[in-house]
C-alpha cells in the first residue's frame, strides 16, 4: 500500500525527473523507478497508447513507489502534442489567436487540463514564454510554439492558457527561462548564444516571468548561453538561477532544468551537479536509463545542506498540486 511522502523524505532521486520507454511499467521500468526513486516522471508520445492504456499507466505510476511522484508531460499546441494518438490534432497558436479573444486560449488550456487530469498528469511543461523572433535561415525549434512577438502578447495569451490549465487542477511550467526567443540554434542540438544585453533581457524576455512571478509555482530554465549574464548555459549558471531568478526576481517556486540529455549540454554528469549547485531544484533526464542512473549517482556527491532547501520546495509544490488528488 502506497503511503504519503514524509516531509523529511530526502532521497537524492527526488531531484530528478526521468523518462522511460513503453506503454506500461514492465520489469525494467519498475526496477529503474525503484532504484532511483525519482521526484518526477515525464511522459512522451512513446508512452501513449489507447486512452485506457495511458490511464492505467498513470495510475500505476502513482502506486509503484512508496510515495506519489509528480507526473509531467509536454503538451503545448499544434505540433507539440504528445496526446495526438488519443485525442487527435490540436489547434495552432495562430488559430487560437485568430479572432483576437484570449478566451479561446483559456478554453484550450482547460481542454488540455481536462485530458491531462484524466491521465493522472500533474504538470504541463508549458506554455512557452519565449518571444517569437525568427531568422528564416535558421531553426531554433520554437517556430509556431511562441504566444507572441512582444512580452505583452505573451502575458495576455500564455496567461489565459495558464488560467485554463489551473482551473482543471494542472500546474503550468513556463519555459525556457530567461528566454530563447533570440536563439538562432536549436538547443536540442547545440548550445545557442543569445546576444541580448542585460537591459534588453530585463525589459523584454524576462517581462512575462516578472509579471507572473508571484503566481507561478514552477518554471523551466533553458539551455541558452547569455554573455551579458554568464559564460555558462543558463541551466548551469549560479548567476542566472540564484542571482537573477531567485535574487532579482524573487522567485521561490520550483526550478527545473530542461533535459540535460540535449545537445547543448556537453558534460552530462558534471552538468547534473552544476545545475543543482547553481540553484535548480530538479533536473530532467528524459530518455536514457543509463544516464538517469548516472545522474542519480552524481547527486550523491552534493552536500545534504544544499539539497535541503530544494527538498522544501519540492514538498511545497507536491502539497499544493497533488496533496488533494486521489
Amino acid at each position: 500500500m502506497r503511503t504519503p511522502m514524509s516531509k523529511t523524505f530526502s532521497h537524492p532521486g527526488q531531484h530528478l525527473f526521468i523518462g522511460f520507454a513503453g506503454r506500461d511499467l514492465d520489469t525494467s521500468a519498475r526496477r529503474l523507478l525503484n532504484t532511483i526513486q525519482p521526484g518526477g516522471v515525464v511522459l512522451f508520445a512513446r508512452n501513449v497508447g489507447a486512452a485506457g492504456e495511458l490511464r492505467r499507466l498513470g495510475r500505476a505510476l502513482r502506486d509503484v513507489l512508496p510515495y506519489r511522484p509528480l507526473i509531467a508531460m509536454d503538451l503545448e499546441s499544434g505540433r507539440v502534442n504528445r496526446l495526438r494518438e488519443v485525442v487527435g490534432e490540436f489547434p495552432t497558436i495562430a488559430e487560437l489567436k485568430r479572432d483576437g479573444s484570449s478566451e479561446k486560449a483559456e478554453d484550450f488550456g482547460r481542454t488540455l487540463g481536462h485530458w491531462l487530469h484524466q491521465f493522472c498528469v500533474d504538470i504541463d511543461f508549458a506554455p512557452v514564454f519565449d518571444l517569437e523572433s525568427f531568422d528564416e535561415t535558421t531553426d531554433n525549434s520554437l517556430r509556431e510554439r511562441c504566444w507572441g512577438k512582444t512580452a505583452d502578447e505573451v502575458i495576455q495569451w500564455a496567461g489565459a492558457f495558464i488560467e485554463g490549465l489551473e482551473r482543471e487542477g494542472i500546474a503550468s511550467c513556463p519555459k525556457h527561462f530567461p528566454g530563447l526567443g533570440g536563439a538562432t540554434l536549436d538547443s536540442h542540438e547545440k548550445l545557442p548564444v543569445i546576444a541580448r544585453t542585460r537591459e534588453e533581457l530585463w525589459r523584454d524576455d524576462l517581462l512575462p516571468y516578472r509579471h507572473f512571478r508571484r503566481r507561478l509555482t514552477t518554471l523551466m530554465v533553458g539551455h541558452g548561453q547569455y554573455p551579458a549574464l554568464d559564460d555558462k548555459p543558463a541551466s548551469l549558471s549560479h548567476a542566472v538561477i540564484t542571482g537573477l531568478l531567485r535574487g532579482q526576481l524573487g522567485f521561490d517556486g520550483l526550478v527545473l532544468t530542461d533535459d540535460l540529455e540535449m545537445g547543448a549540454i556537453k558534460s552530462f554528469e558534471s552538468a547534473v551537479v552544476e545545475a543543482i549547485e547553481a540553484g535548480a531544484d530538479m533536473v530532467l533526464v528524459c530518455h536514457t536509463p543509463e544516464k538517469a542512473l548516472a545522474a542519480h549517482e552524481a547527486l550523491l556527491r552534493i552536500p545534504a545542506e544544499r539539497l535541503a532547501e530544494s527538498q522544501r520546495r519540492i514538498q511545497q509544490f507536491r502539497d499544493q498540486w497533488i496533496g488533494h488528488k486521489v
